[in-house]
């Protein structure tokens, strides 16, 4: 086994480079990655990071050597896992490996022919409400639709008049994790972060509960809460690991794809040759409302979701931590380092993408695919944790997309950078607002 140590940047005593990473997460990764390679070693808050941007050891840490490299606490109750506890996103073991096979059923076949019903139903609704002219925050809309369309789908109930409380409560949340030193200050310390991230969580568990109630009226024994609720019955669950999983949809299973969305509709607007080719294909394909059977005709509109994901990845980086000593790219990584395998590095690198920094939907034809290799494009992660719901994002993102590019477009307001803040997942700093125009 190699016994090379990667470098990195050397940052101050205690606090390594803490201060760099929390001003600027996207732009200190860019610059390590330019600076040290594609192995480099960081210091943040005294733990000791390897980000990896090669595809080939990222291929080994999340596929071939996937045993050995573990889902990290990073933080322990103090991140992720004291909001969604053994949620499917933060479990490991033996827990996560069963409920991973007993959520699975759930996100594929007659399901998602099922689900899409629903996305172009709900997505409907939303263009119903839409008037010629009128200004709106396309984030916040693209936020409220995919949070109806994940607890229709997945938890069987209708969140009517809901949906703007959820959507504020997951902001207040997400301030929580915020890079820097205020995510590592314990959630029982008051501060005023704590106390309004403390507040929205108790009005989400609130929700929970009546979407449990809901669901017992009106839900399905065969869709995801269905089959939590049949193991808790079975005793394979308990009470808080059901509502650690509705958690855990109720946030990540309409995030990504609300910003996808919104991240495609700016883009749409900012390159108004890629809209006319993307309206000209729906009007070629598309008779009436859109279905799920258009997706396979519509080709470009793929390309536009895959270019947007590339661009724009909502899931930004992914972290493992090293079970036992190993070699990536020919460096030595010993046990217990974690590994970061950052997504907006990847995506933006010139050996794989040539003008990485441009909307090019059209990059992406078969040969290009053929060519590009494993892991320089992951959007969803990779190897036995990939993202469960990875086919149910893409197909809700390209139906609510042909669903409202059949009868709209969306032309930006403002004339400002996108500028992002990277949370759990890539946001929009500001709202992105547009006018509504119809077709």
């Amino acid at each position: 086994m190699a016994n090379r140590v990667p470098s990195g940047p050397e940052g101050v005593p205690f606090l390594g480079s803490s201060l760099q990473y929390a001003d600027d997460p996207l732009g200190f990764m860019e610059r390590v990655a330019r600076e040290y390679g594609d192995v480099a070693r960081i210091d943040v808050y005294g733990t000791e990071v390897y980000q990896v941007t090669d595809p080939a050891a990222i291929r080994r840490v999340l596929v071939t050597n996937a045993a050995n490299y573990r889902k990290p606490s990073l933080g322990g109750d103090e991140g992720l896992g004291g909001l969604l506890g053994d949620g499917l996103l933060t479990s490991d073991g033996d827990h996560w490996q069963r409920q991973r096979k007993a959520m699975q059923p759930s996100f594929y076949g007659e399901k998602l022919d099922e689900y899409g019903e629903i996305i172009v139903r709900d997505t409907t609704e939303l263009a119903d409400s839409f008037s010629d002219g009128e200004h709106t925050d396309i984030h916040a809309e693209m936020s409220e639709l995919t949070l109806r369309i994940v607890v229709e789908s997945l938890l069987g109930a209708r969140i009517d008049g809901m949906e703007r409380a959820i959507r504020e409560a997951l902001m207040e949340v997400g301030e929580r994790f915020q890079p820097g030193p205020q995510g590592f200050v314990p959630e029982e310390i008051p501060t005023p972060r704590n106390v309004r991230y403390r507040r929205a969580v108790d009005r989400l568990d609130r929700i929970l509960r009546e979407i449990r109630r809901q669901h017992e009226y009106t839900g399905d024994e065969d869709d995801l809460l269905g089959v939590l609720l049949d193991r808790r019955d079975d005793g394979a669950l308990s009470d808080e690991s059901v509502r650690n999983e509705m958690m855990t949809m109720l946030l990540a299973g309409h995030d990504t794809t609300a910003l996808t969305l919104t991240y495609a509709w700016y883009l749409l607007s900012k390159h108004p040759e890629v809209a006319e080719r993307f309206h000209d294909e729906l009007d070629s394909v598309v008779e009436g409302t859109p279905t799920v059977a258009d997706l396979a005709d519509l080709d470009y509109l793929d390309n536009i979701v895959t270019e947007t994901m590339r661009l724009y990845p909502p899931a930004y980086v992914v972290y493992r931590q090293a079970a036992a000593a190993d070699e990536l790219a020919g460096f030595h990584v010993p046990a217990d380092t974690i590994v970061s395998t950052p997504q907006w590095v990847v995506h933006h690198d010139e050996r794989f993408f040539s003008d990485s920094w441009e909307f090019r939907p059209e990059r992406w034809t078969d040969e290009f695919r053929r060519d590009l290799p494993p892991f320089a494009y992951f959007p969803f992660g990779g190897g036995p944790r990939k993202c469960i719901g990875d086919g149910f994002a893409m197909r809700e993102a390209k139906l609510v997309l042909a669903t409202l590019g059949t009868r709209f477009e969306f032309d930006l307001v403002s004339t400002a950078p996108l500028d992002l803040v990277p949370l759990v997942t890539l946001h929009p700093a500001n709202p992105v607002e547009v006018t509504v125009r119809a077709r």
